[in-house]
């Protein structure tokens, strides 16, 4: 029997480490969810009974990652992929274990934000782990249906639900993206846009964004389909249908991409347009006012001899040679049709 103290230090390591878990749940097999305490998690994950389980994990909590390296039943590859740095999209199979890392939107107090953070998850037959770095939107949406009373009789519908959350996050963020650049549009048809190539360029680094997480979801999930088709058909369904959905989302996003480089080329041509037409007029009025300055200055030389120096209403005089330099410009640009 080991020392007191020993058995003692132990247990309380567990708990140290069980303080990482945001969240717990045990599904029966009907579905229906109830929250497990942390202390009593890993006894959960040891059953062999029916139903699974779900974990989720904050990873900022460095006792988080303790646990995940010591007490839930994974091979050492999905303890690296669960707790790891690496933030590339990834979906792989090991053995009966599918593990992965997402995309999703960082969840905000009261709605999601349009910055895109990663979701990492192991899941088997029984199990379901799911870890972050910063909430995130549709693990949140989901925990809420869960509360609800939504039920998820398998882990693959509830991993199904959470992808299924982003695609309508990112297609919520698409319309919002459209209606964007539909009043960049509308201001862009006005005579003098202001600011616009600014906002332009704000839809474009968005879309681009998403874009990119979408394809490389895209590519994965085609790349994974296959594989899981012959072992596990109920995955590979679930799969293609997102695959599907992701791929109109996709679609959508980059219209909205090639959209908004159209308005942007369109919103530099206008703003061109009209920085053109503001030099033209300055150049007209240089023109038409380089004659009388020349005038002016010749008569403000002090020499001997000046014409009208001596003559009565001279100054008038002058002003008239001036004005009519300044009109026999006008004509004859107007005469090249420079006007």
């Amino acid at each position: 029997m080991p020392p007191i103290g020993k058995t003692i230090e132990t247990t309380s390591d567990m708990a140290d480490y069980a303080s990482g878990i945001v969240w717990a749940y045990r599904f029966a097999a009907d579905g229906s969810a109830v929250p497990i305490p942390n202390a009593s998690v890993d006894a959960a994950l040891a059953e062999h009974g029916g139903g699974w389980v779900w974990v989720h994990l904050a990873l900022a909590d460095k006792r988080c990652r303790g646990w995940i390296a010591q007490h839930p039943p994974l091979s050492e590859l999905a303890r690296e992929v669960l707790g790891g740095p690496d933030k590339h999209v990834r979906l792989d199979i090991l053995g009966h274990e599918i593990v992965g890392v997402v995309p999703d939107l960082h969840q905000e107090l009261t709605h999601e934000s349009e910055d895109l953070v990663r979701l990492r998850f192991v899941m088997t037959e029984r199990m379901l782990i799911t870890a972050r770095q910063q909430p995130v939107h549709s693990v949140e949406i989901n925990r809420r249906a869960i509360e609800s009373g939504k039920r998820f009789p398998t882990a693959v519908s509830f991993l199904d639900a959470v992808i299924d959350q982003f695609a309508d996050a990112i297609g919520r963020m698409a319309e919002r993206l459209g209606n964007e650049l539909d009043s960049v549009e509308d201001n862009v048809m006005q005579d003098e846009p202001a600011d616009e190539q600014r906002r332009i360029g704000r839809v474009r680094l968005q879309a681009v964004r998403v874009h990119r997480q979408l394809a490389q979801l895209k590519s994965m999930f085609a790349r994974i389909e296959p594989r899981l088709a012959a072992h596990n058909p109920r995955v590979a369904e679930a799969i293609g249908a997102l695959a599907q959905k992701l791929e109109a989302i996709d679609h959508e996003v980059g219209s909205l991409y090639e959209r908004a480089r159209l308005l942007l080329d369109e919103a530099s041509a206008k703003v061109s347009a009209l920085t053109n037409k503001r030099l033209f007029t300055l150049s007209i009025l240089t023109a038409c006012l380089l004659p009388p300055t020349l005038v002016t200055g010749f008569f403000g030389m002090n020499t001997k001899d000046m014409p009208f120096q001596n003559t009565e209403g001279g100054t008038w005089f002058a002003m008239m040679v001036a004005f009519t330099a300044g009109a026999v410009t006008f004509w004859a640009l107007r005469r090249l049709r420079a006007l």
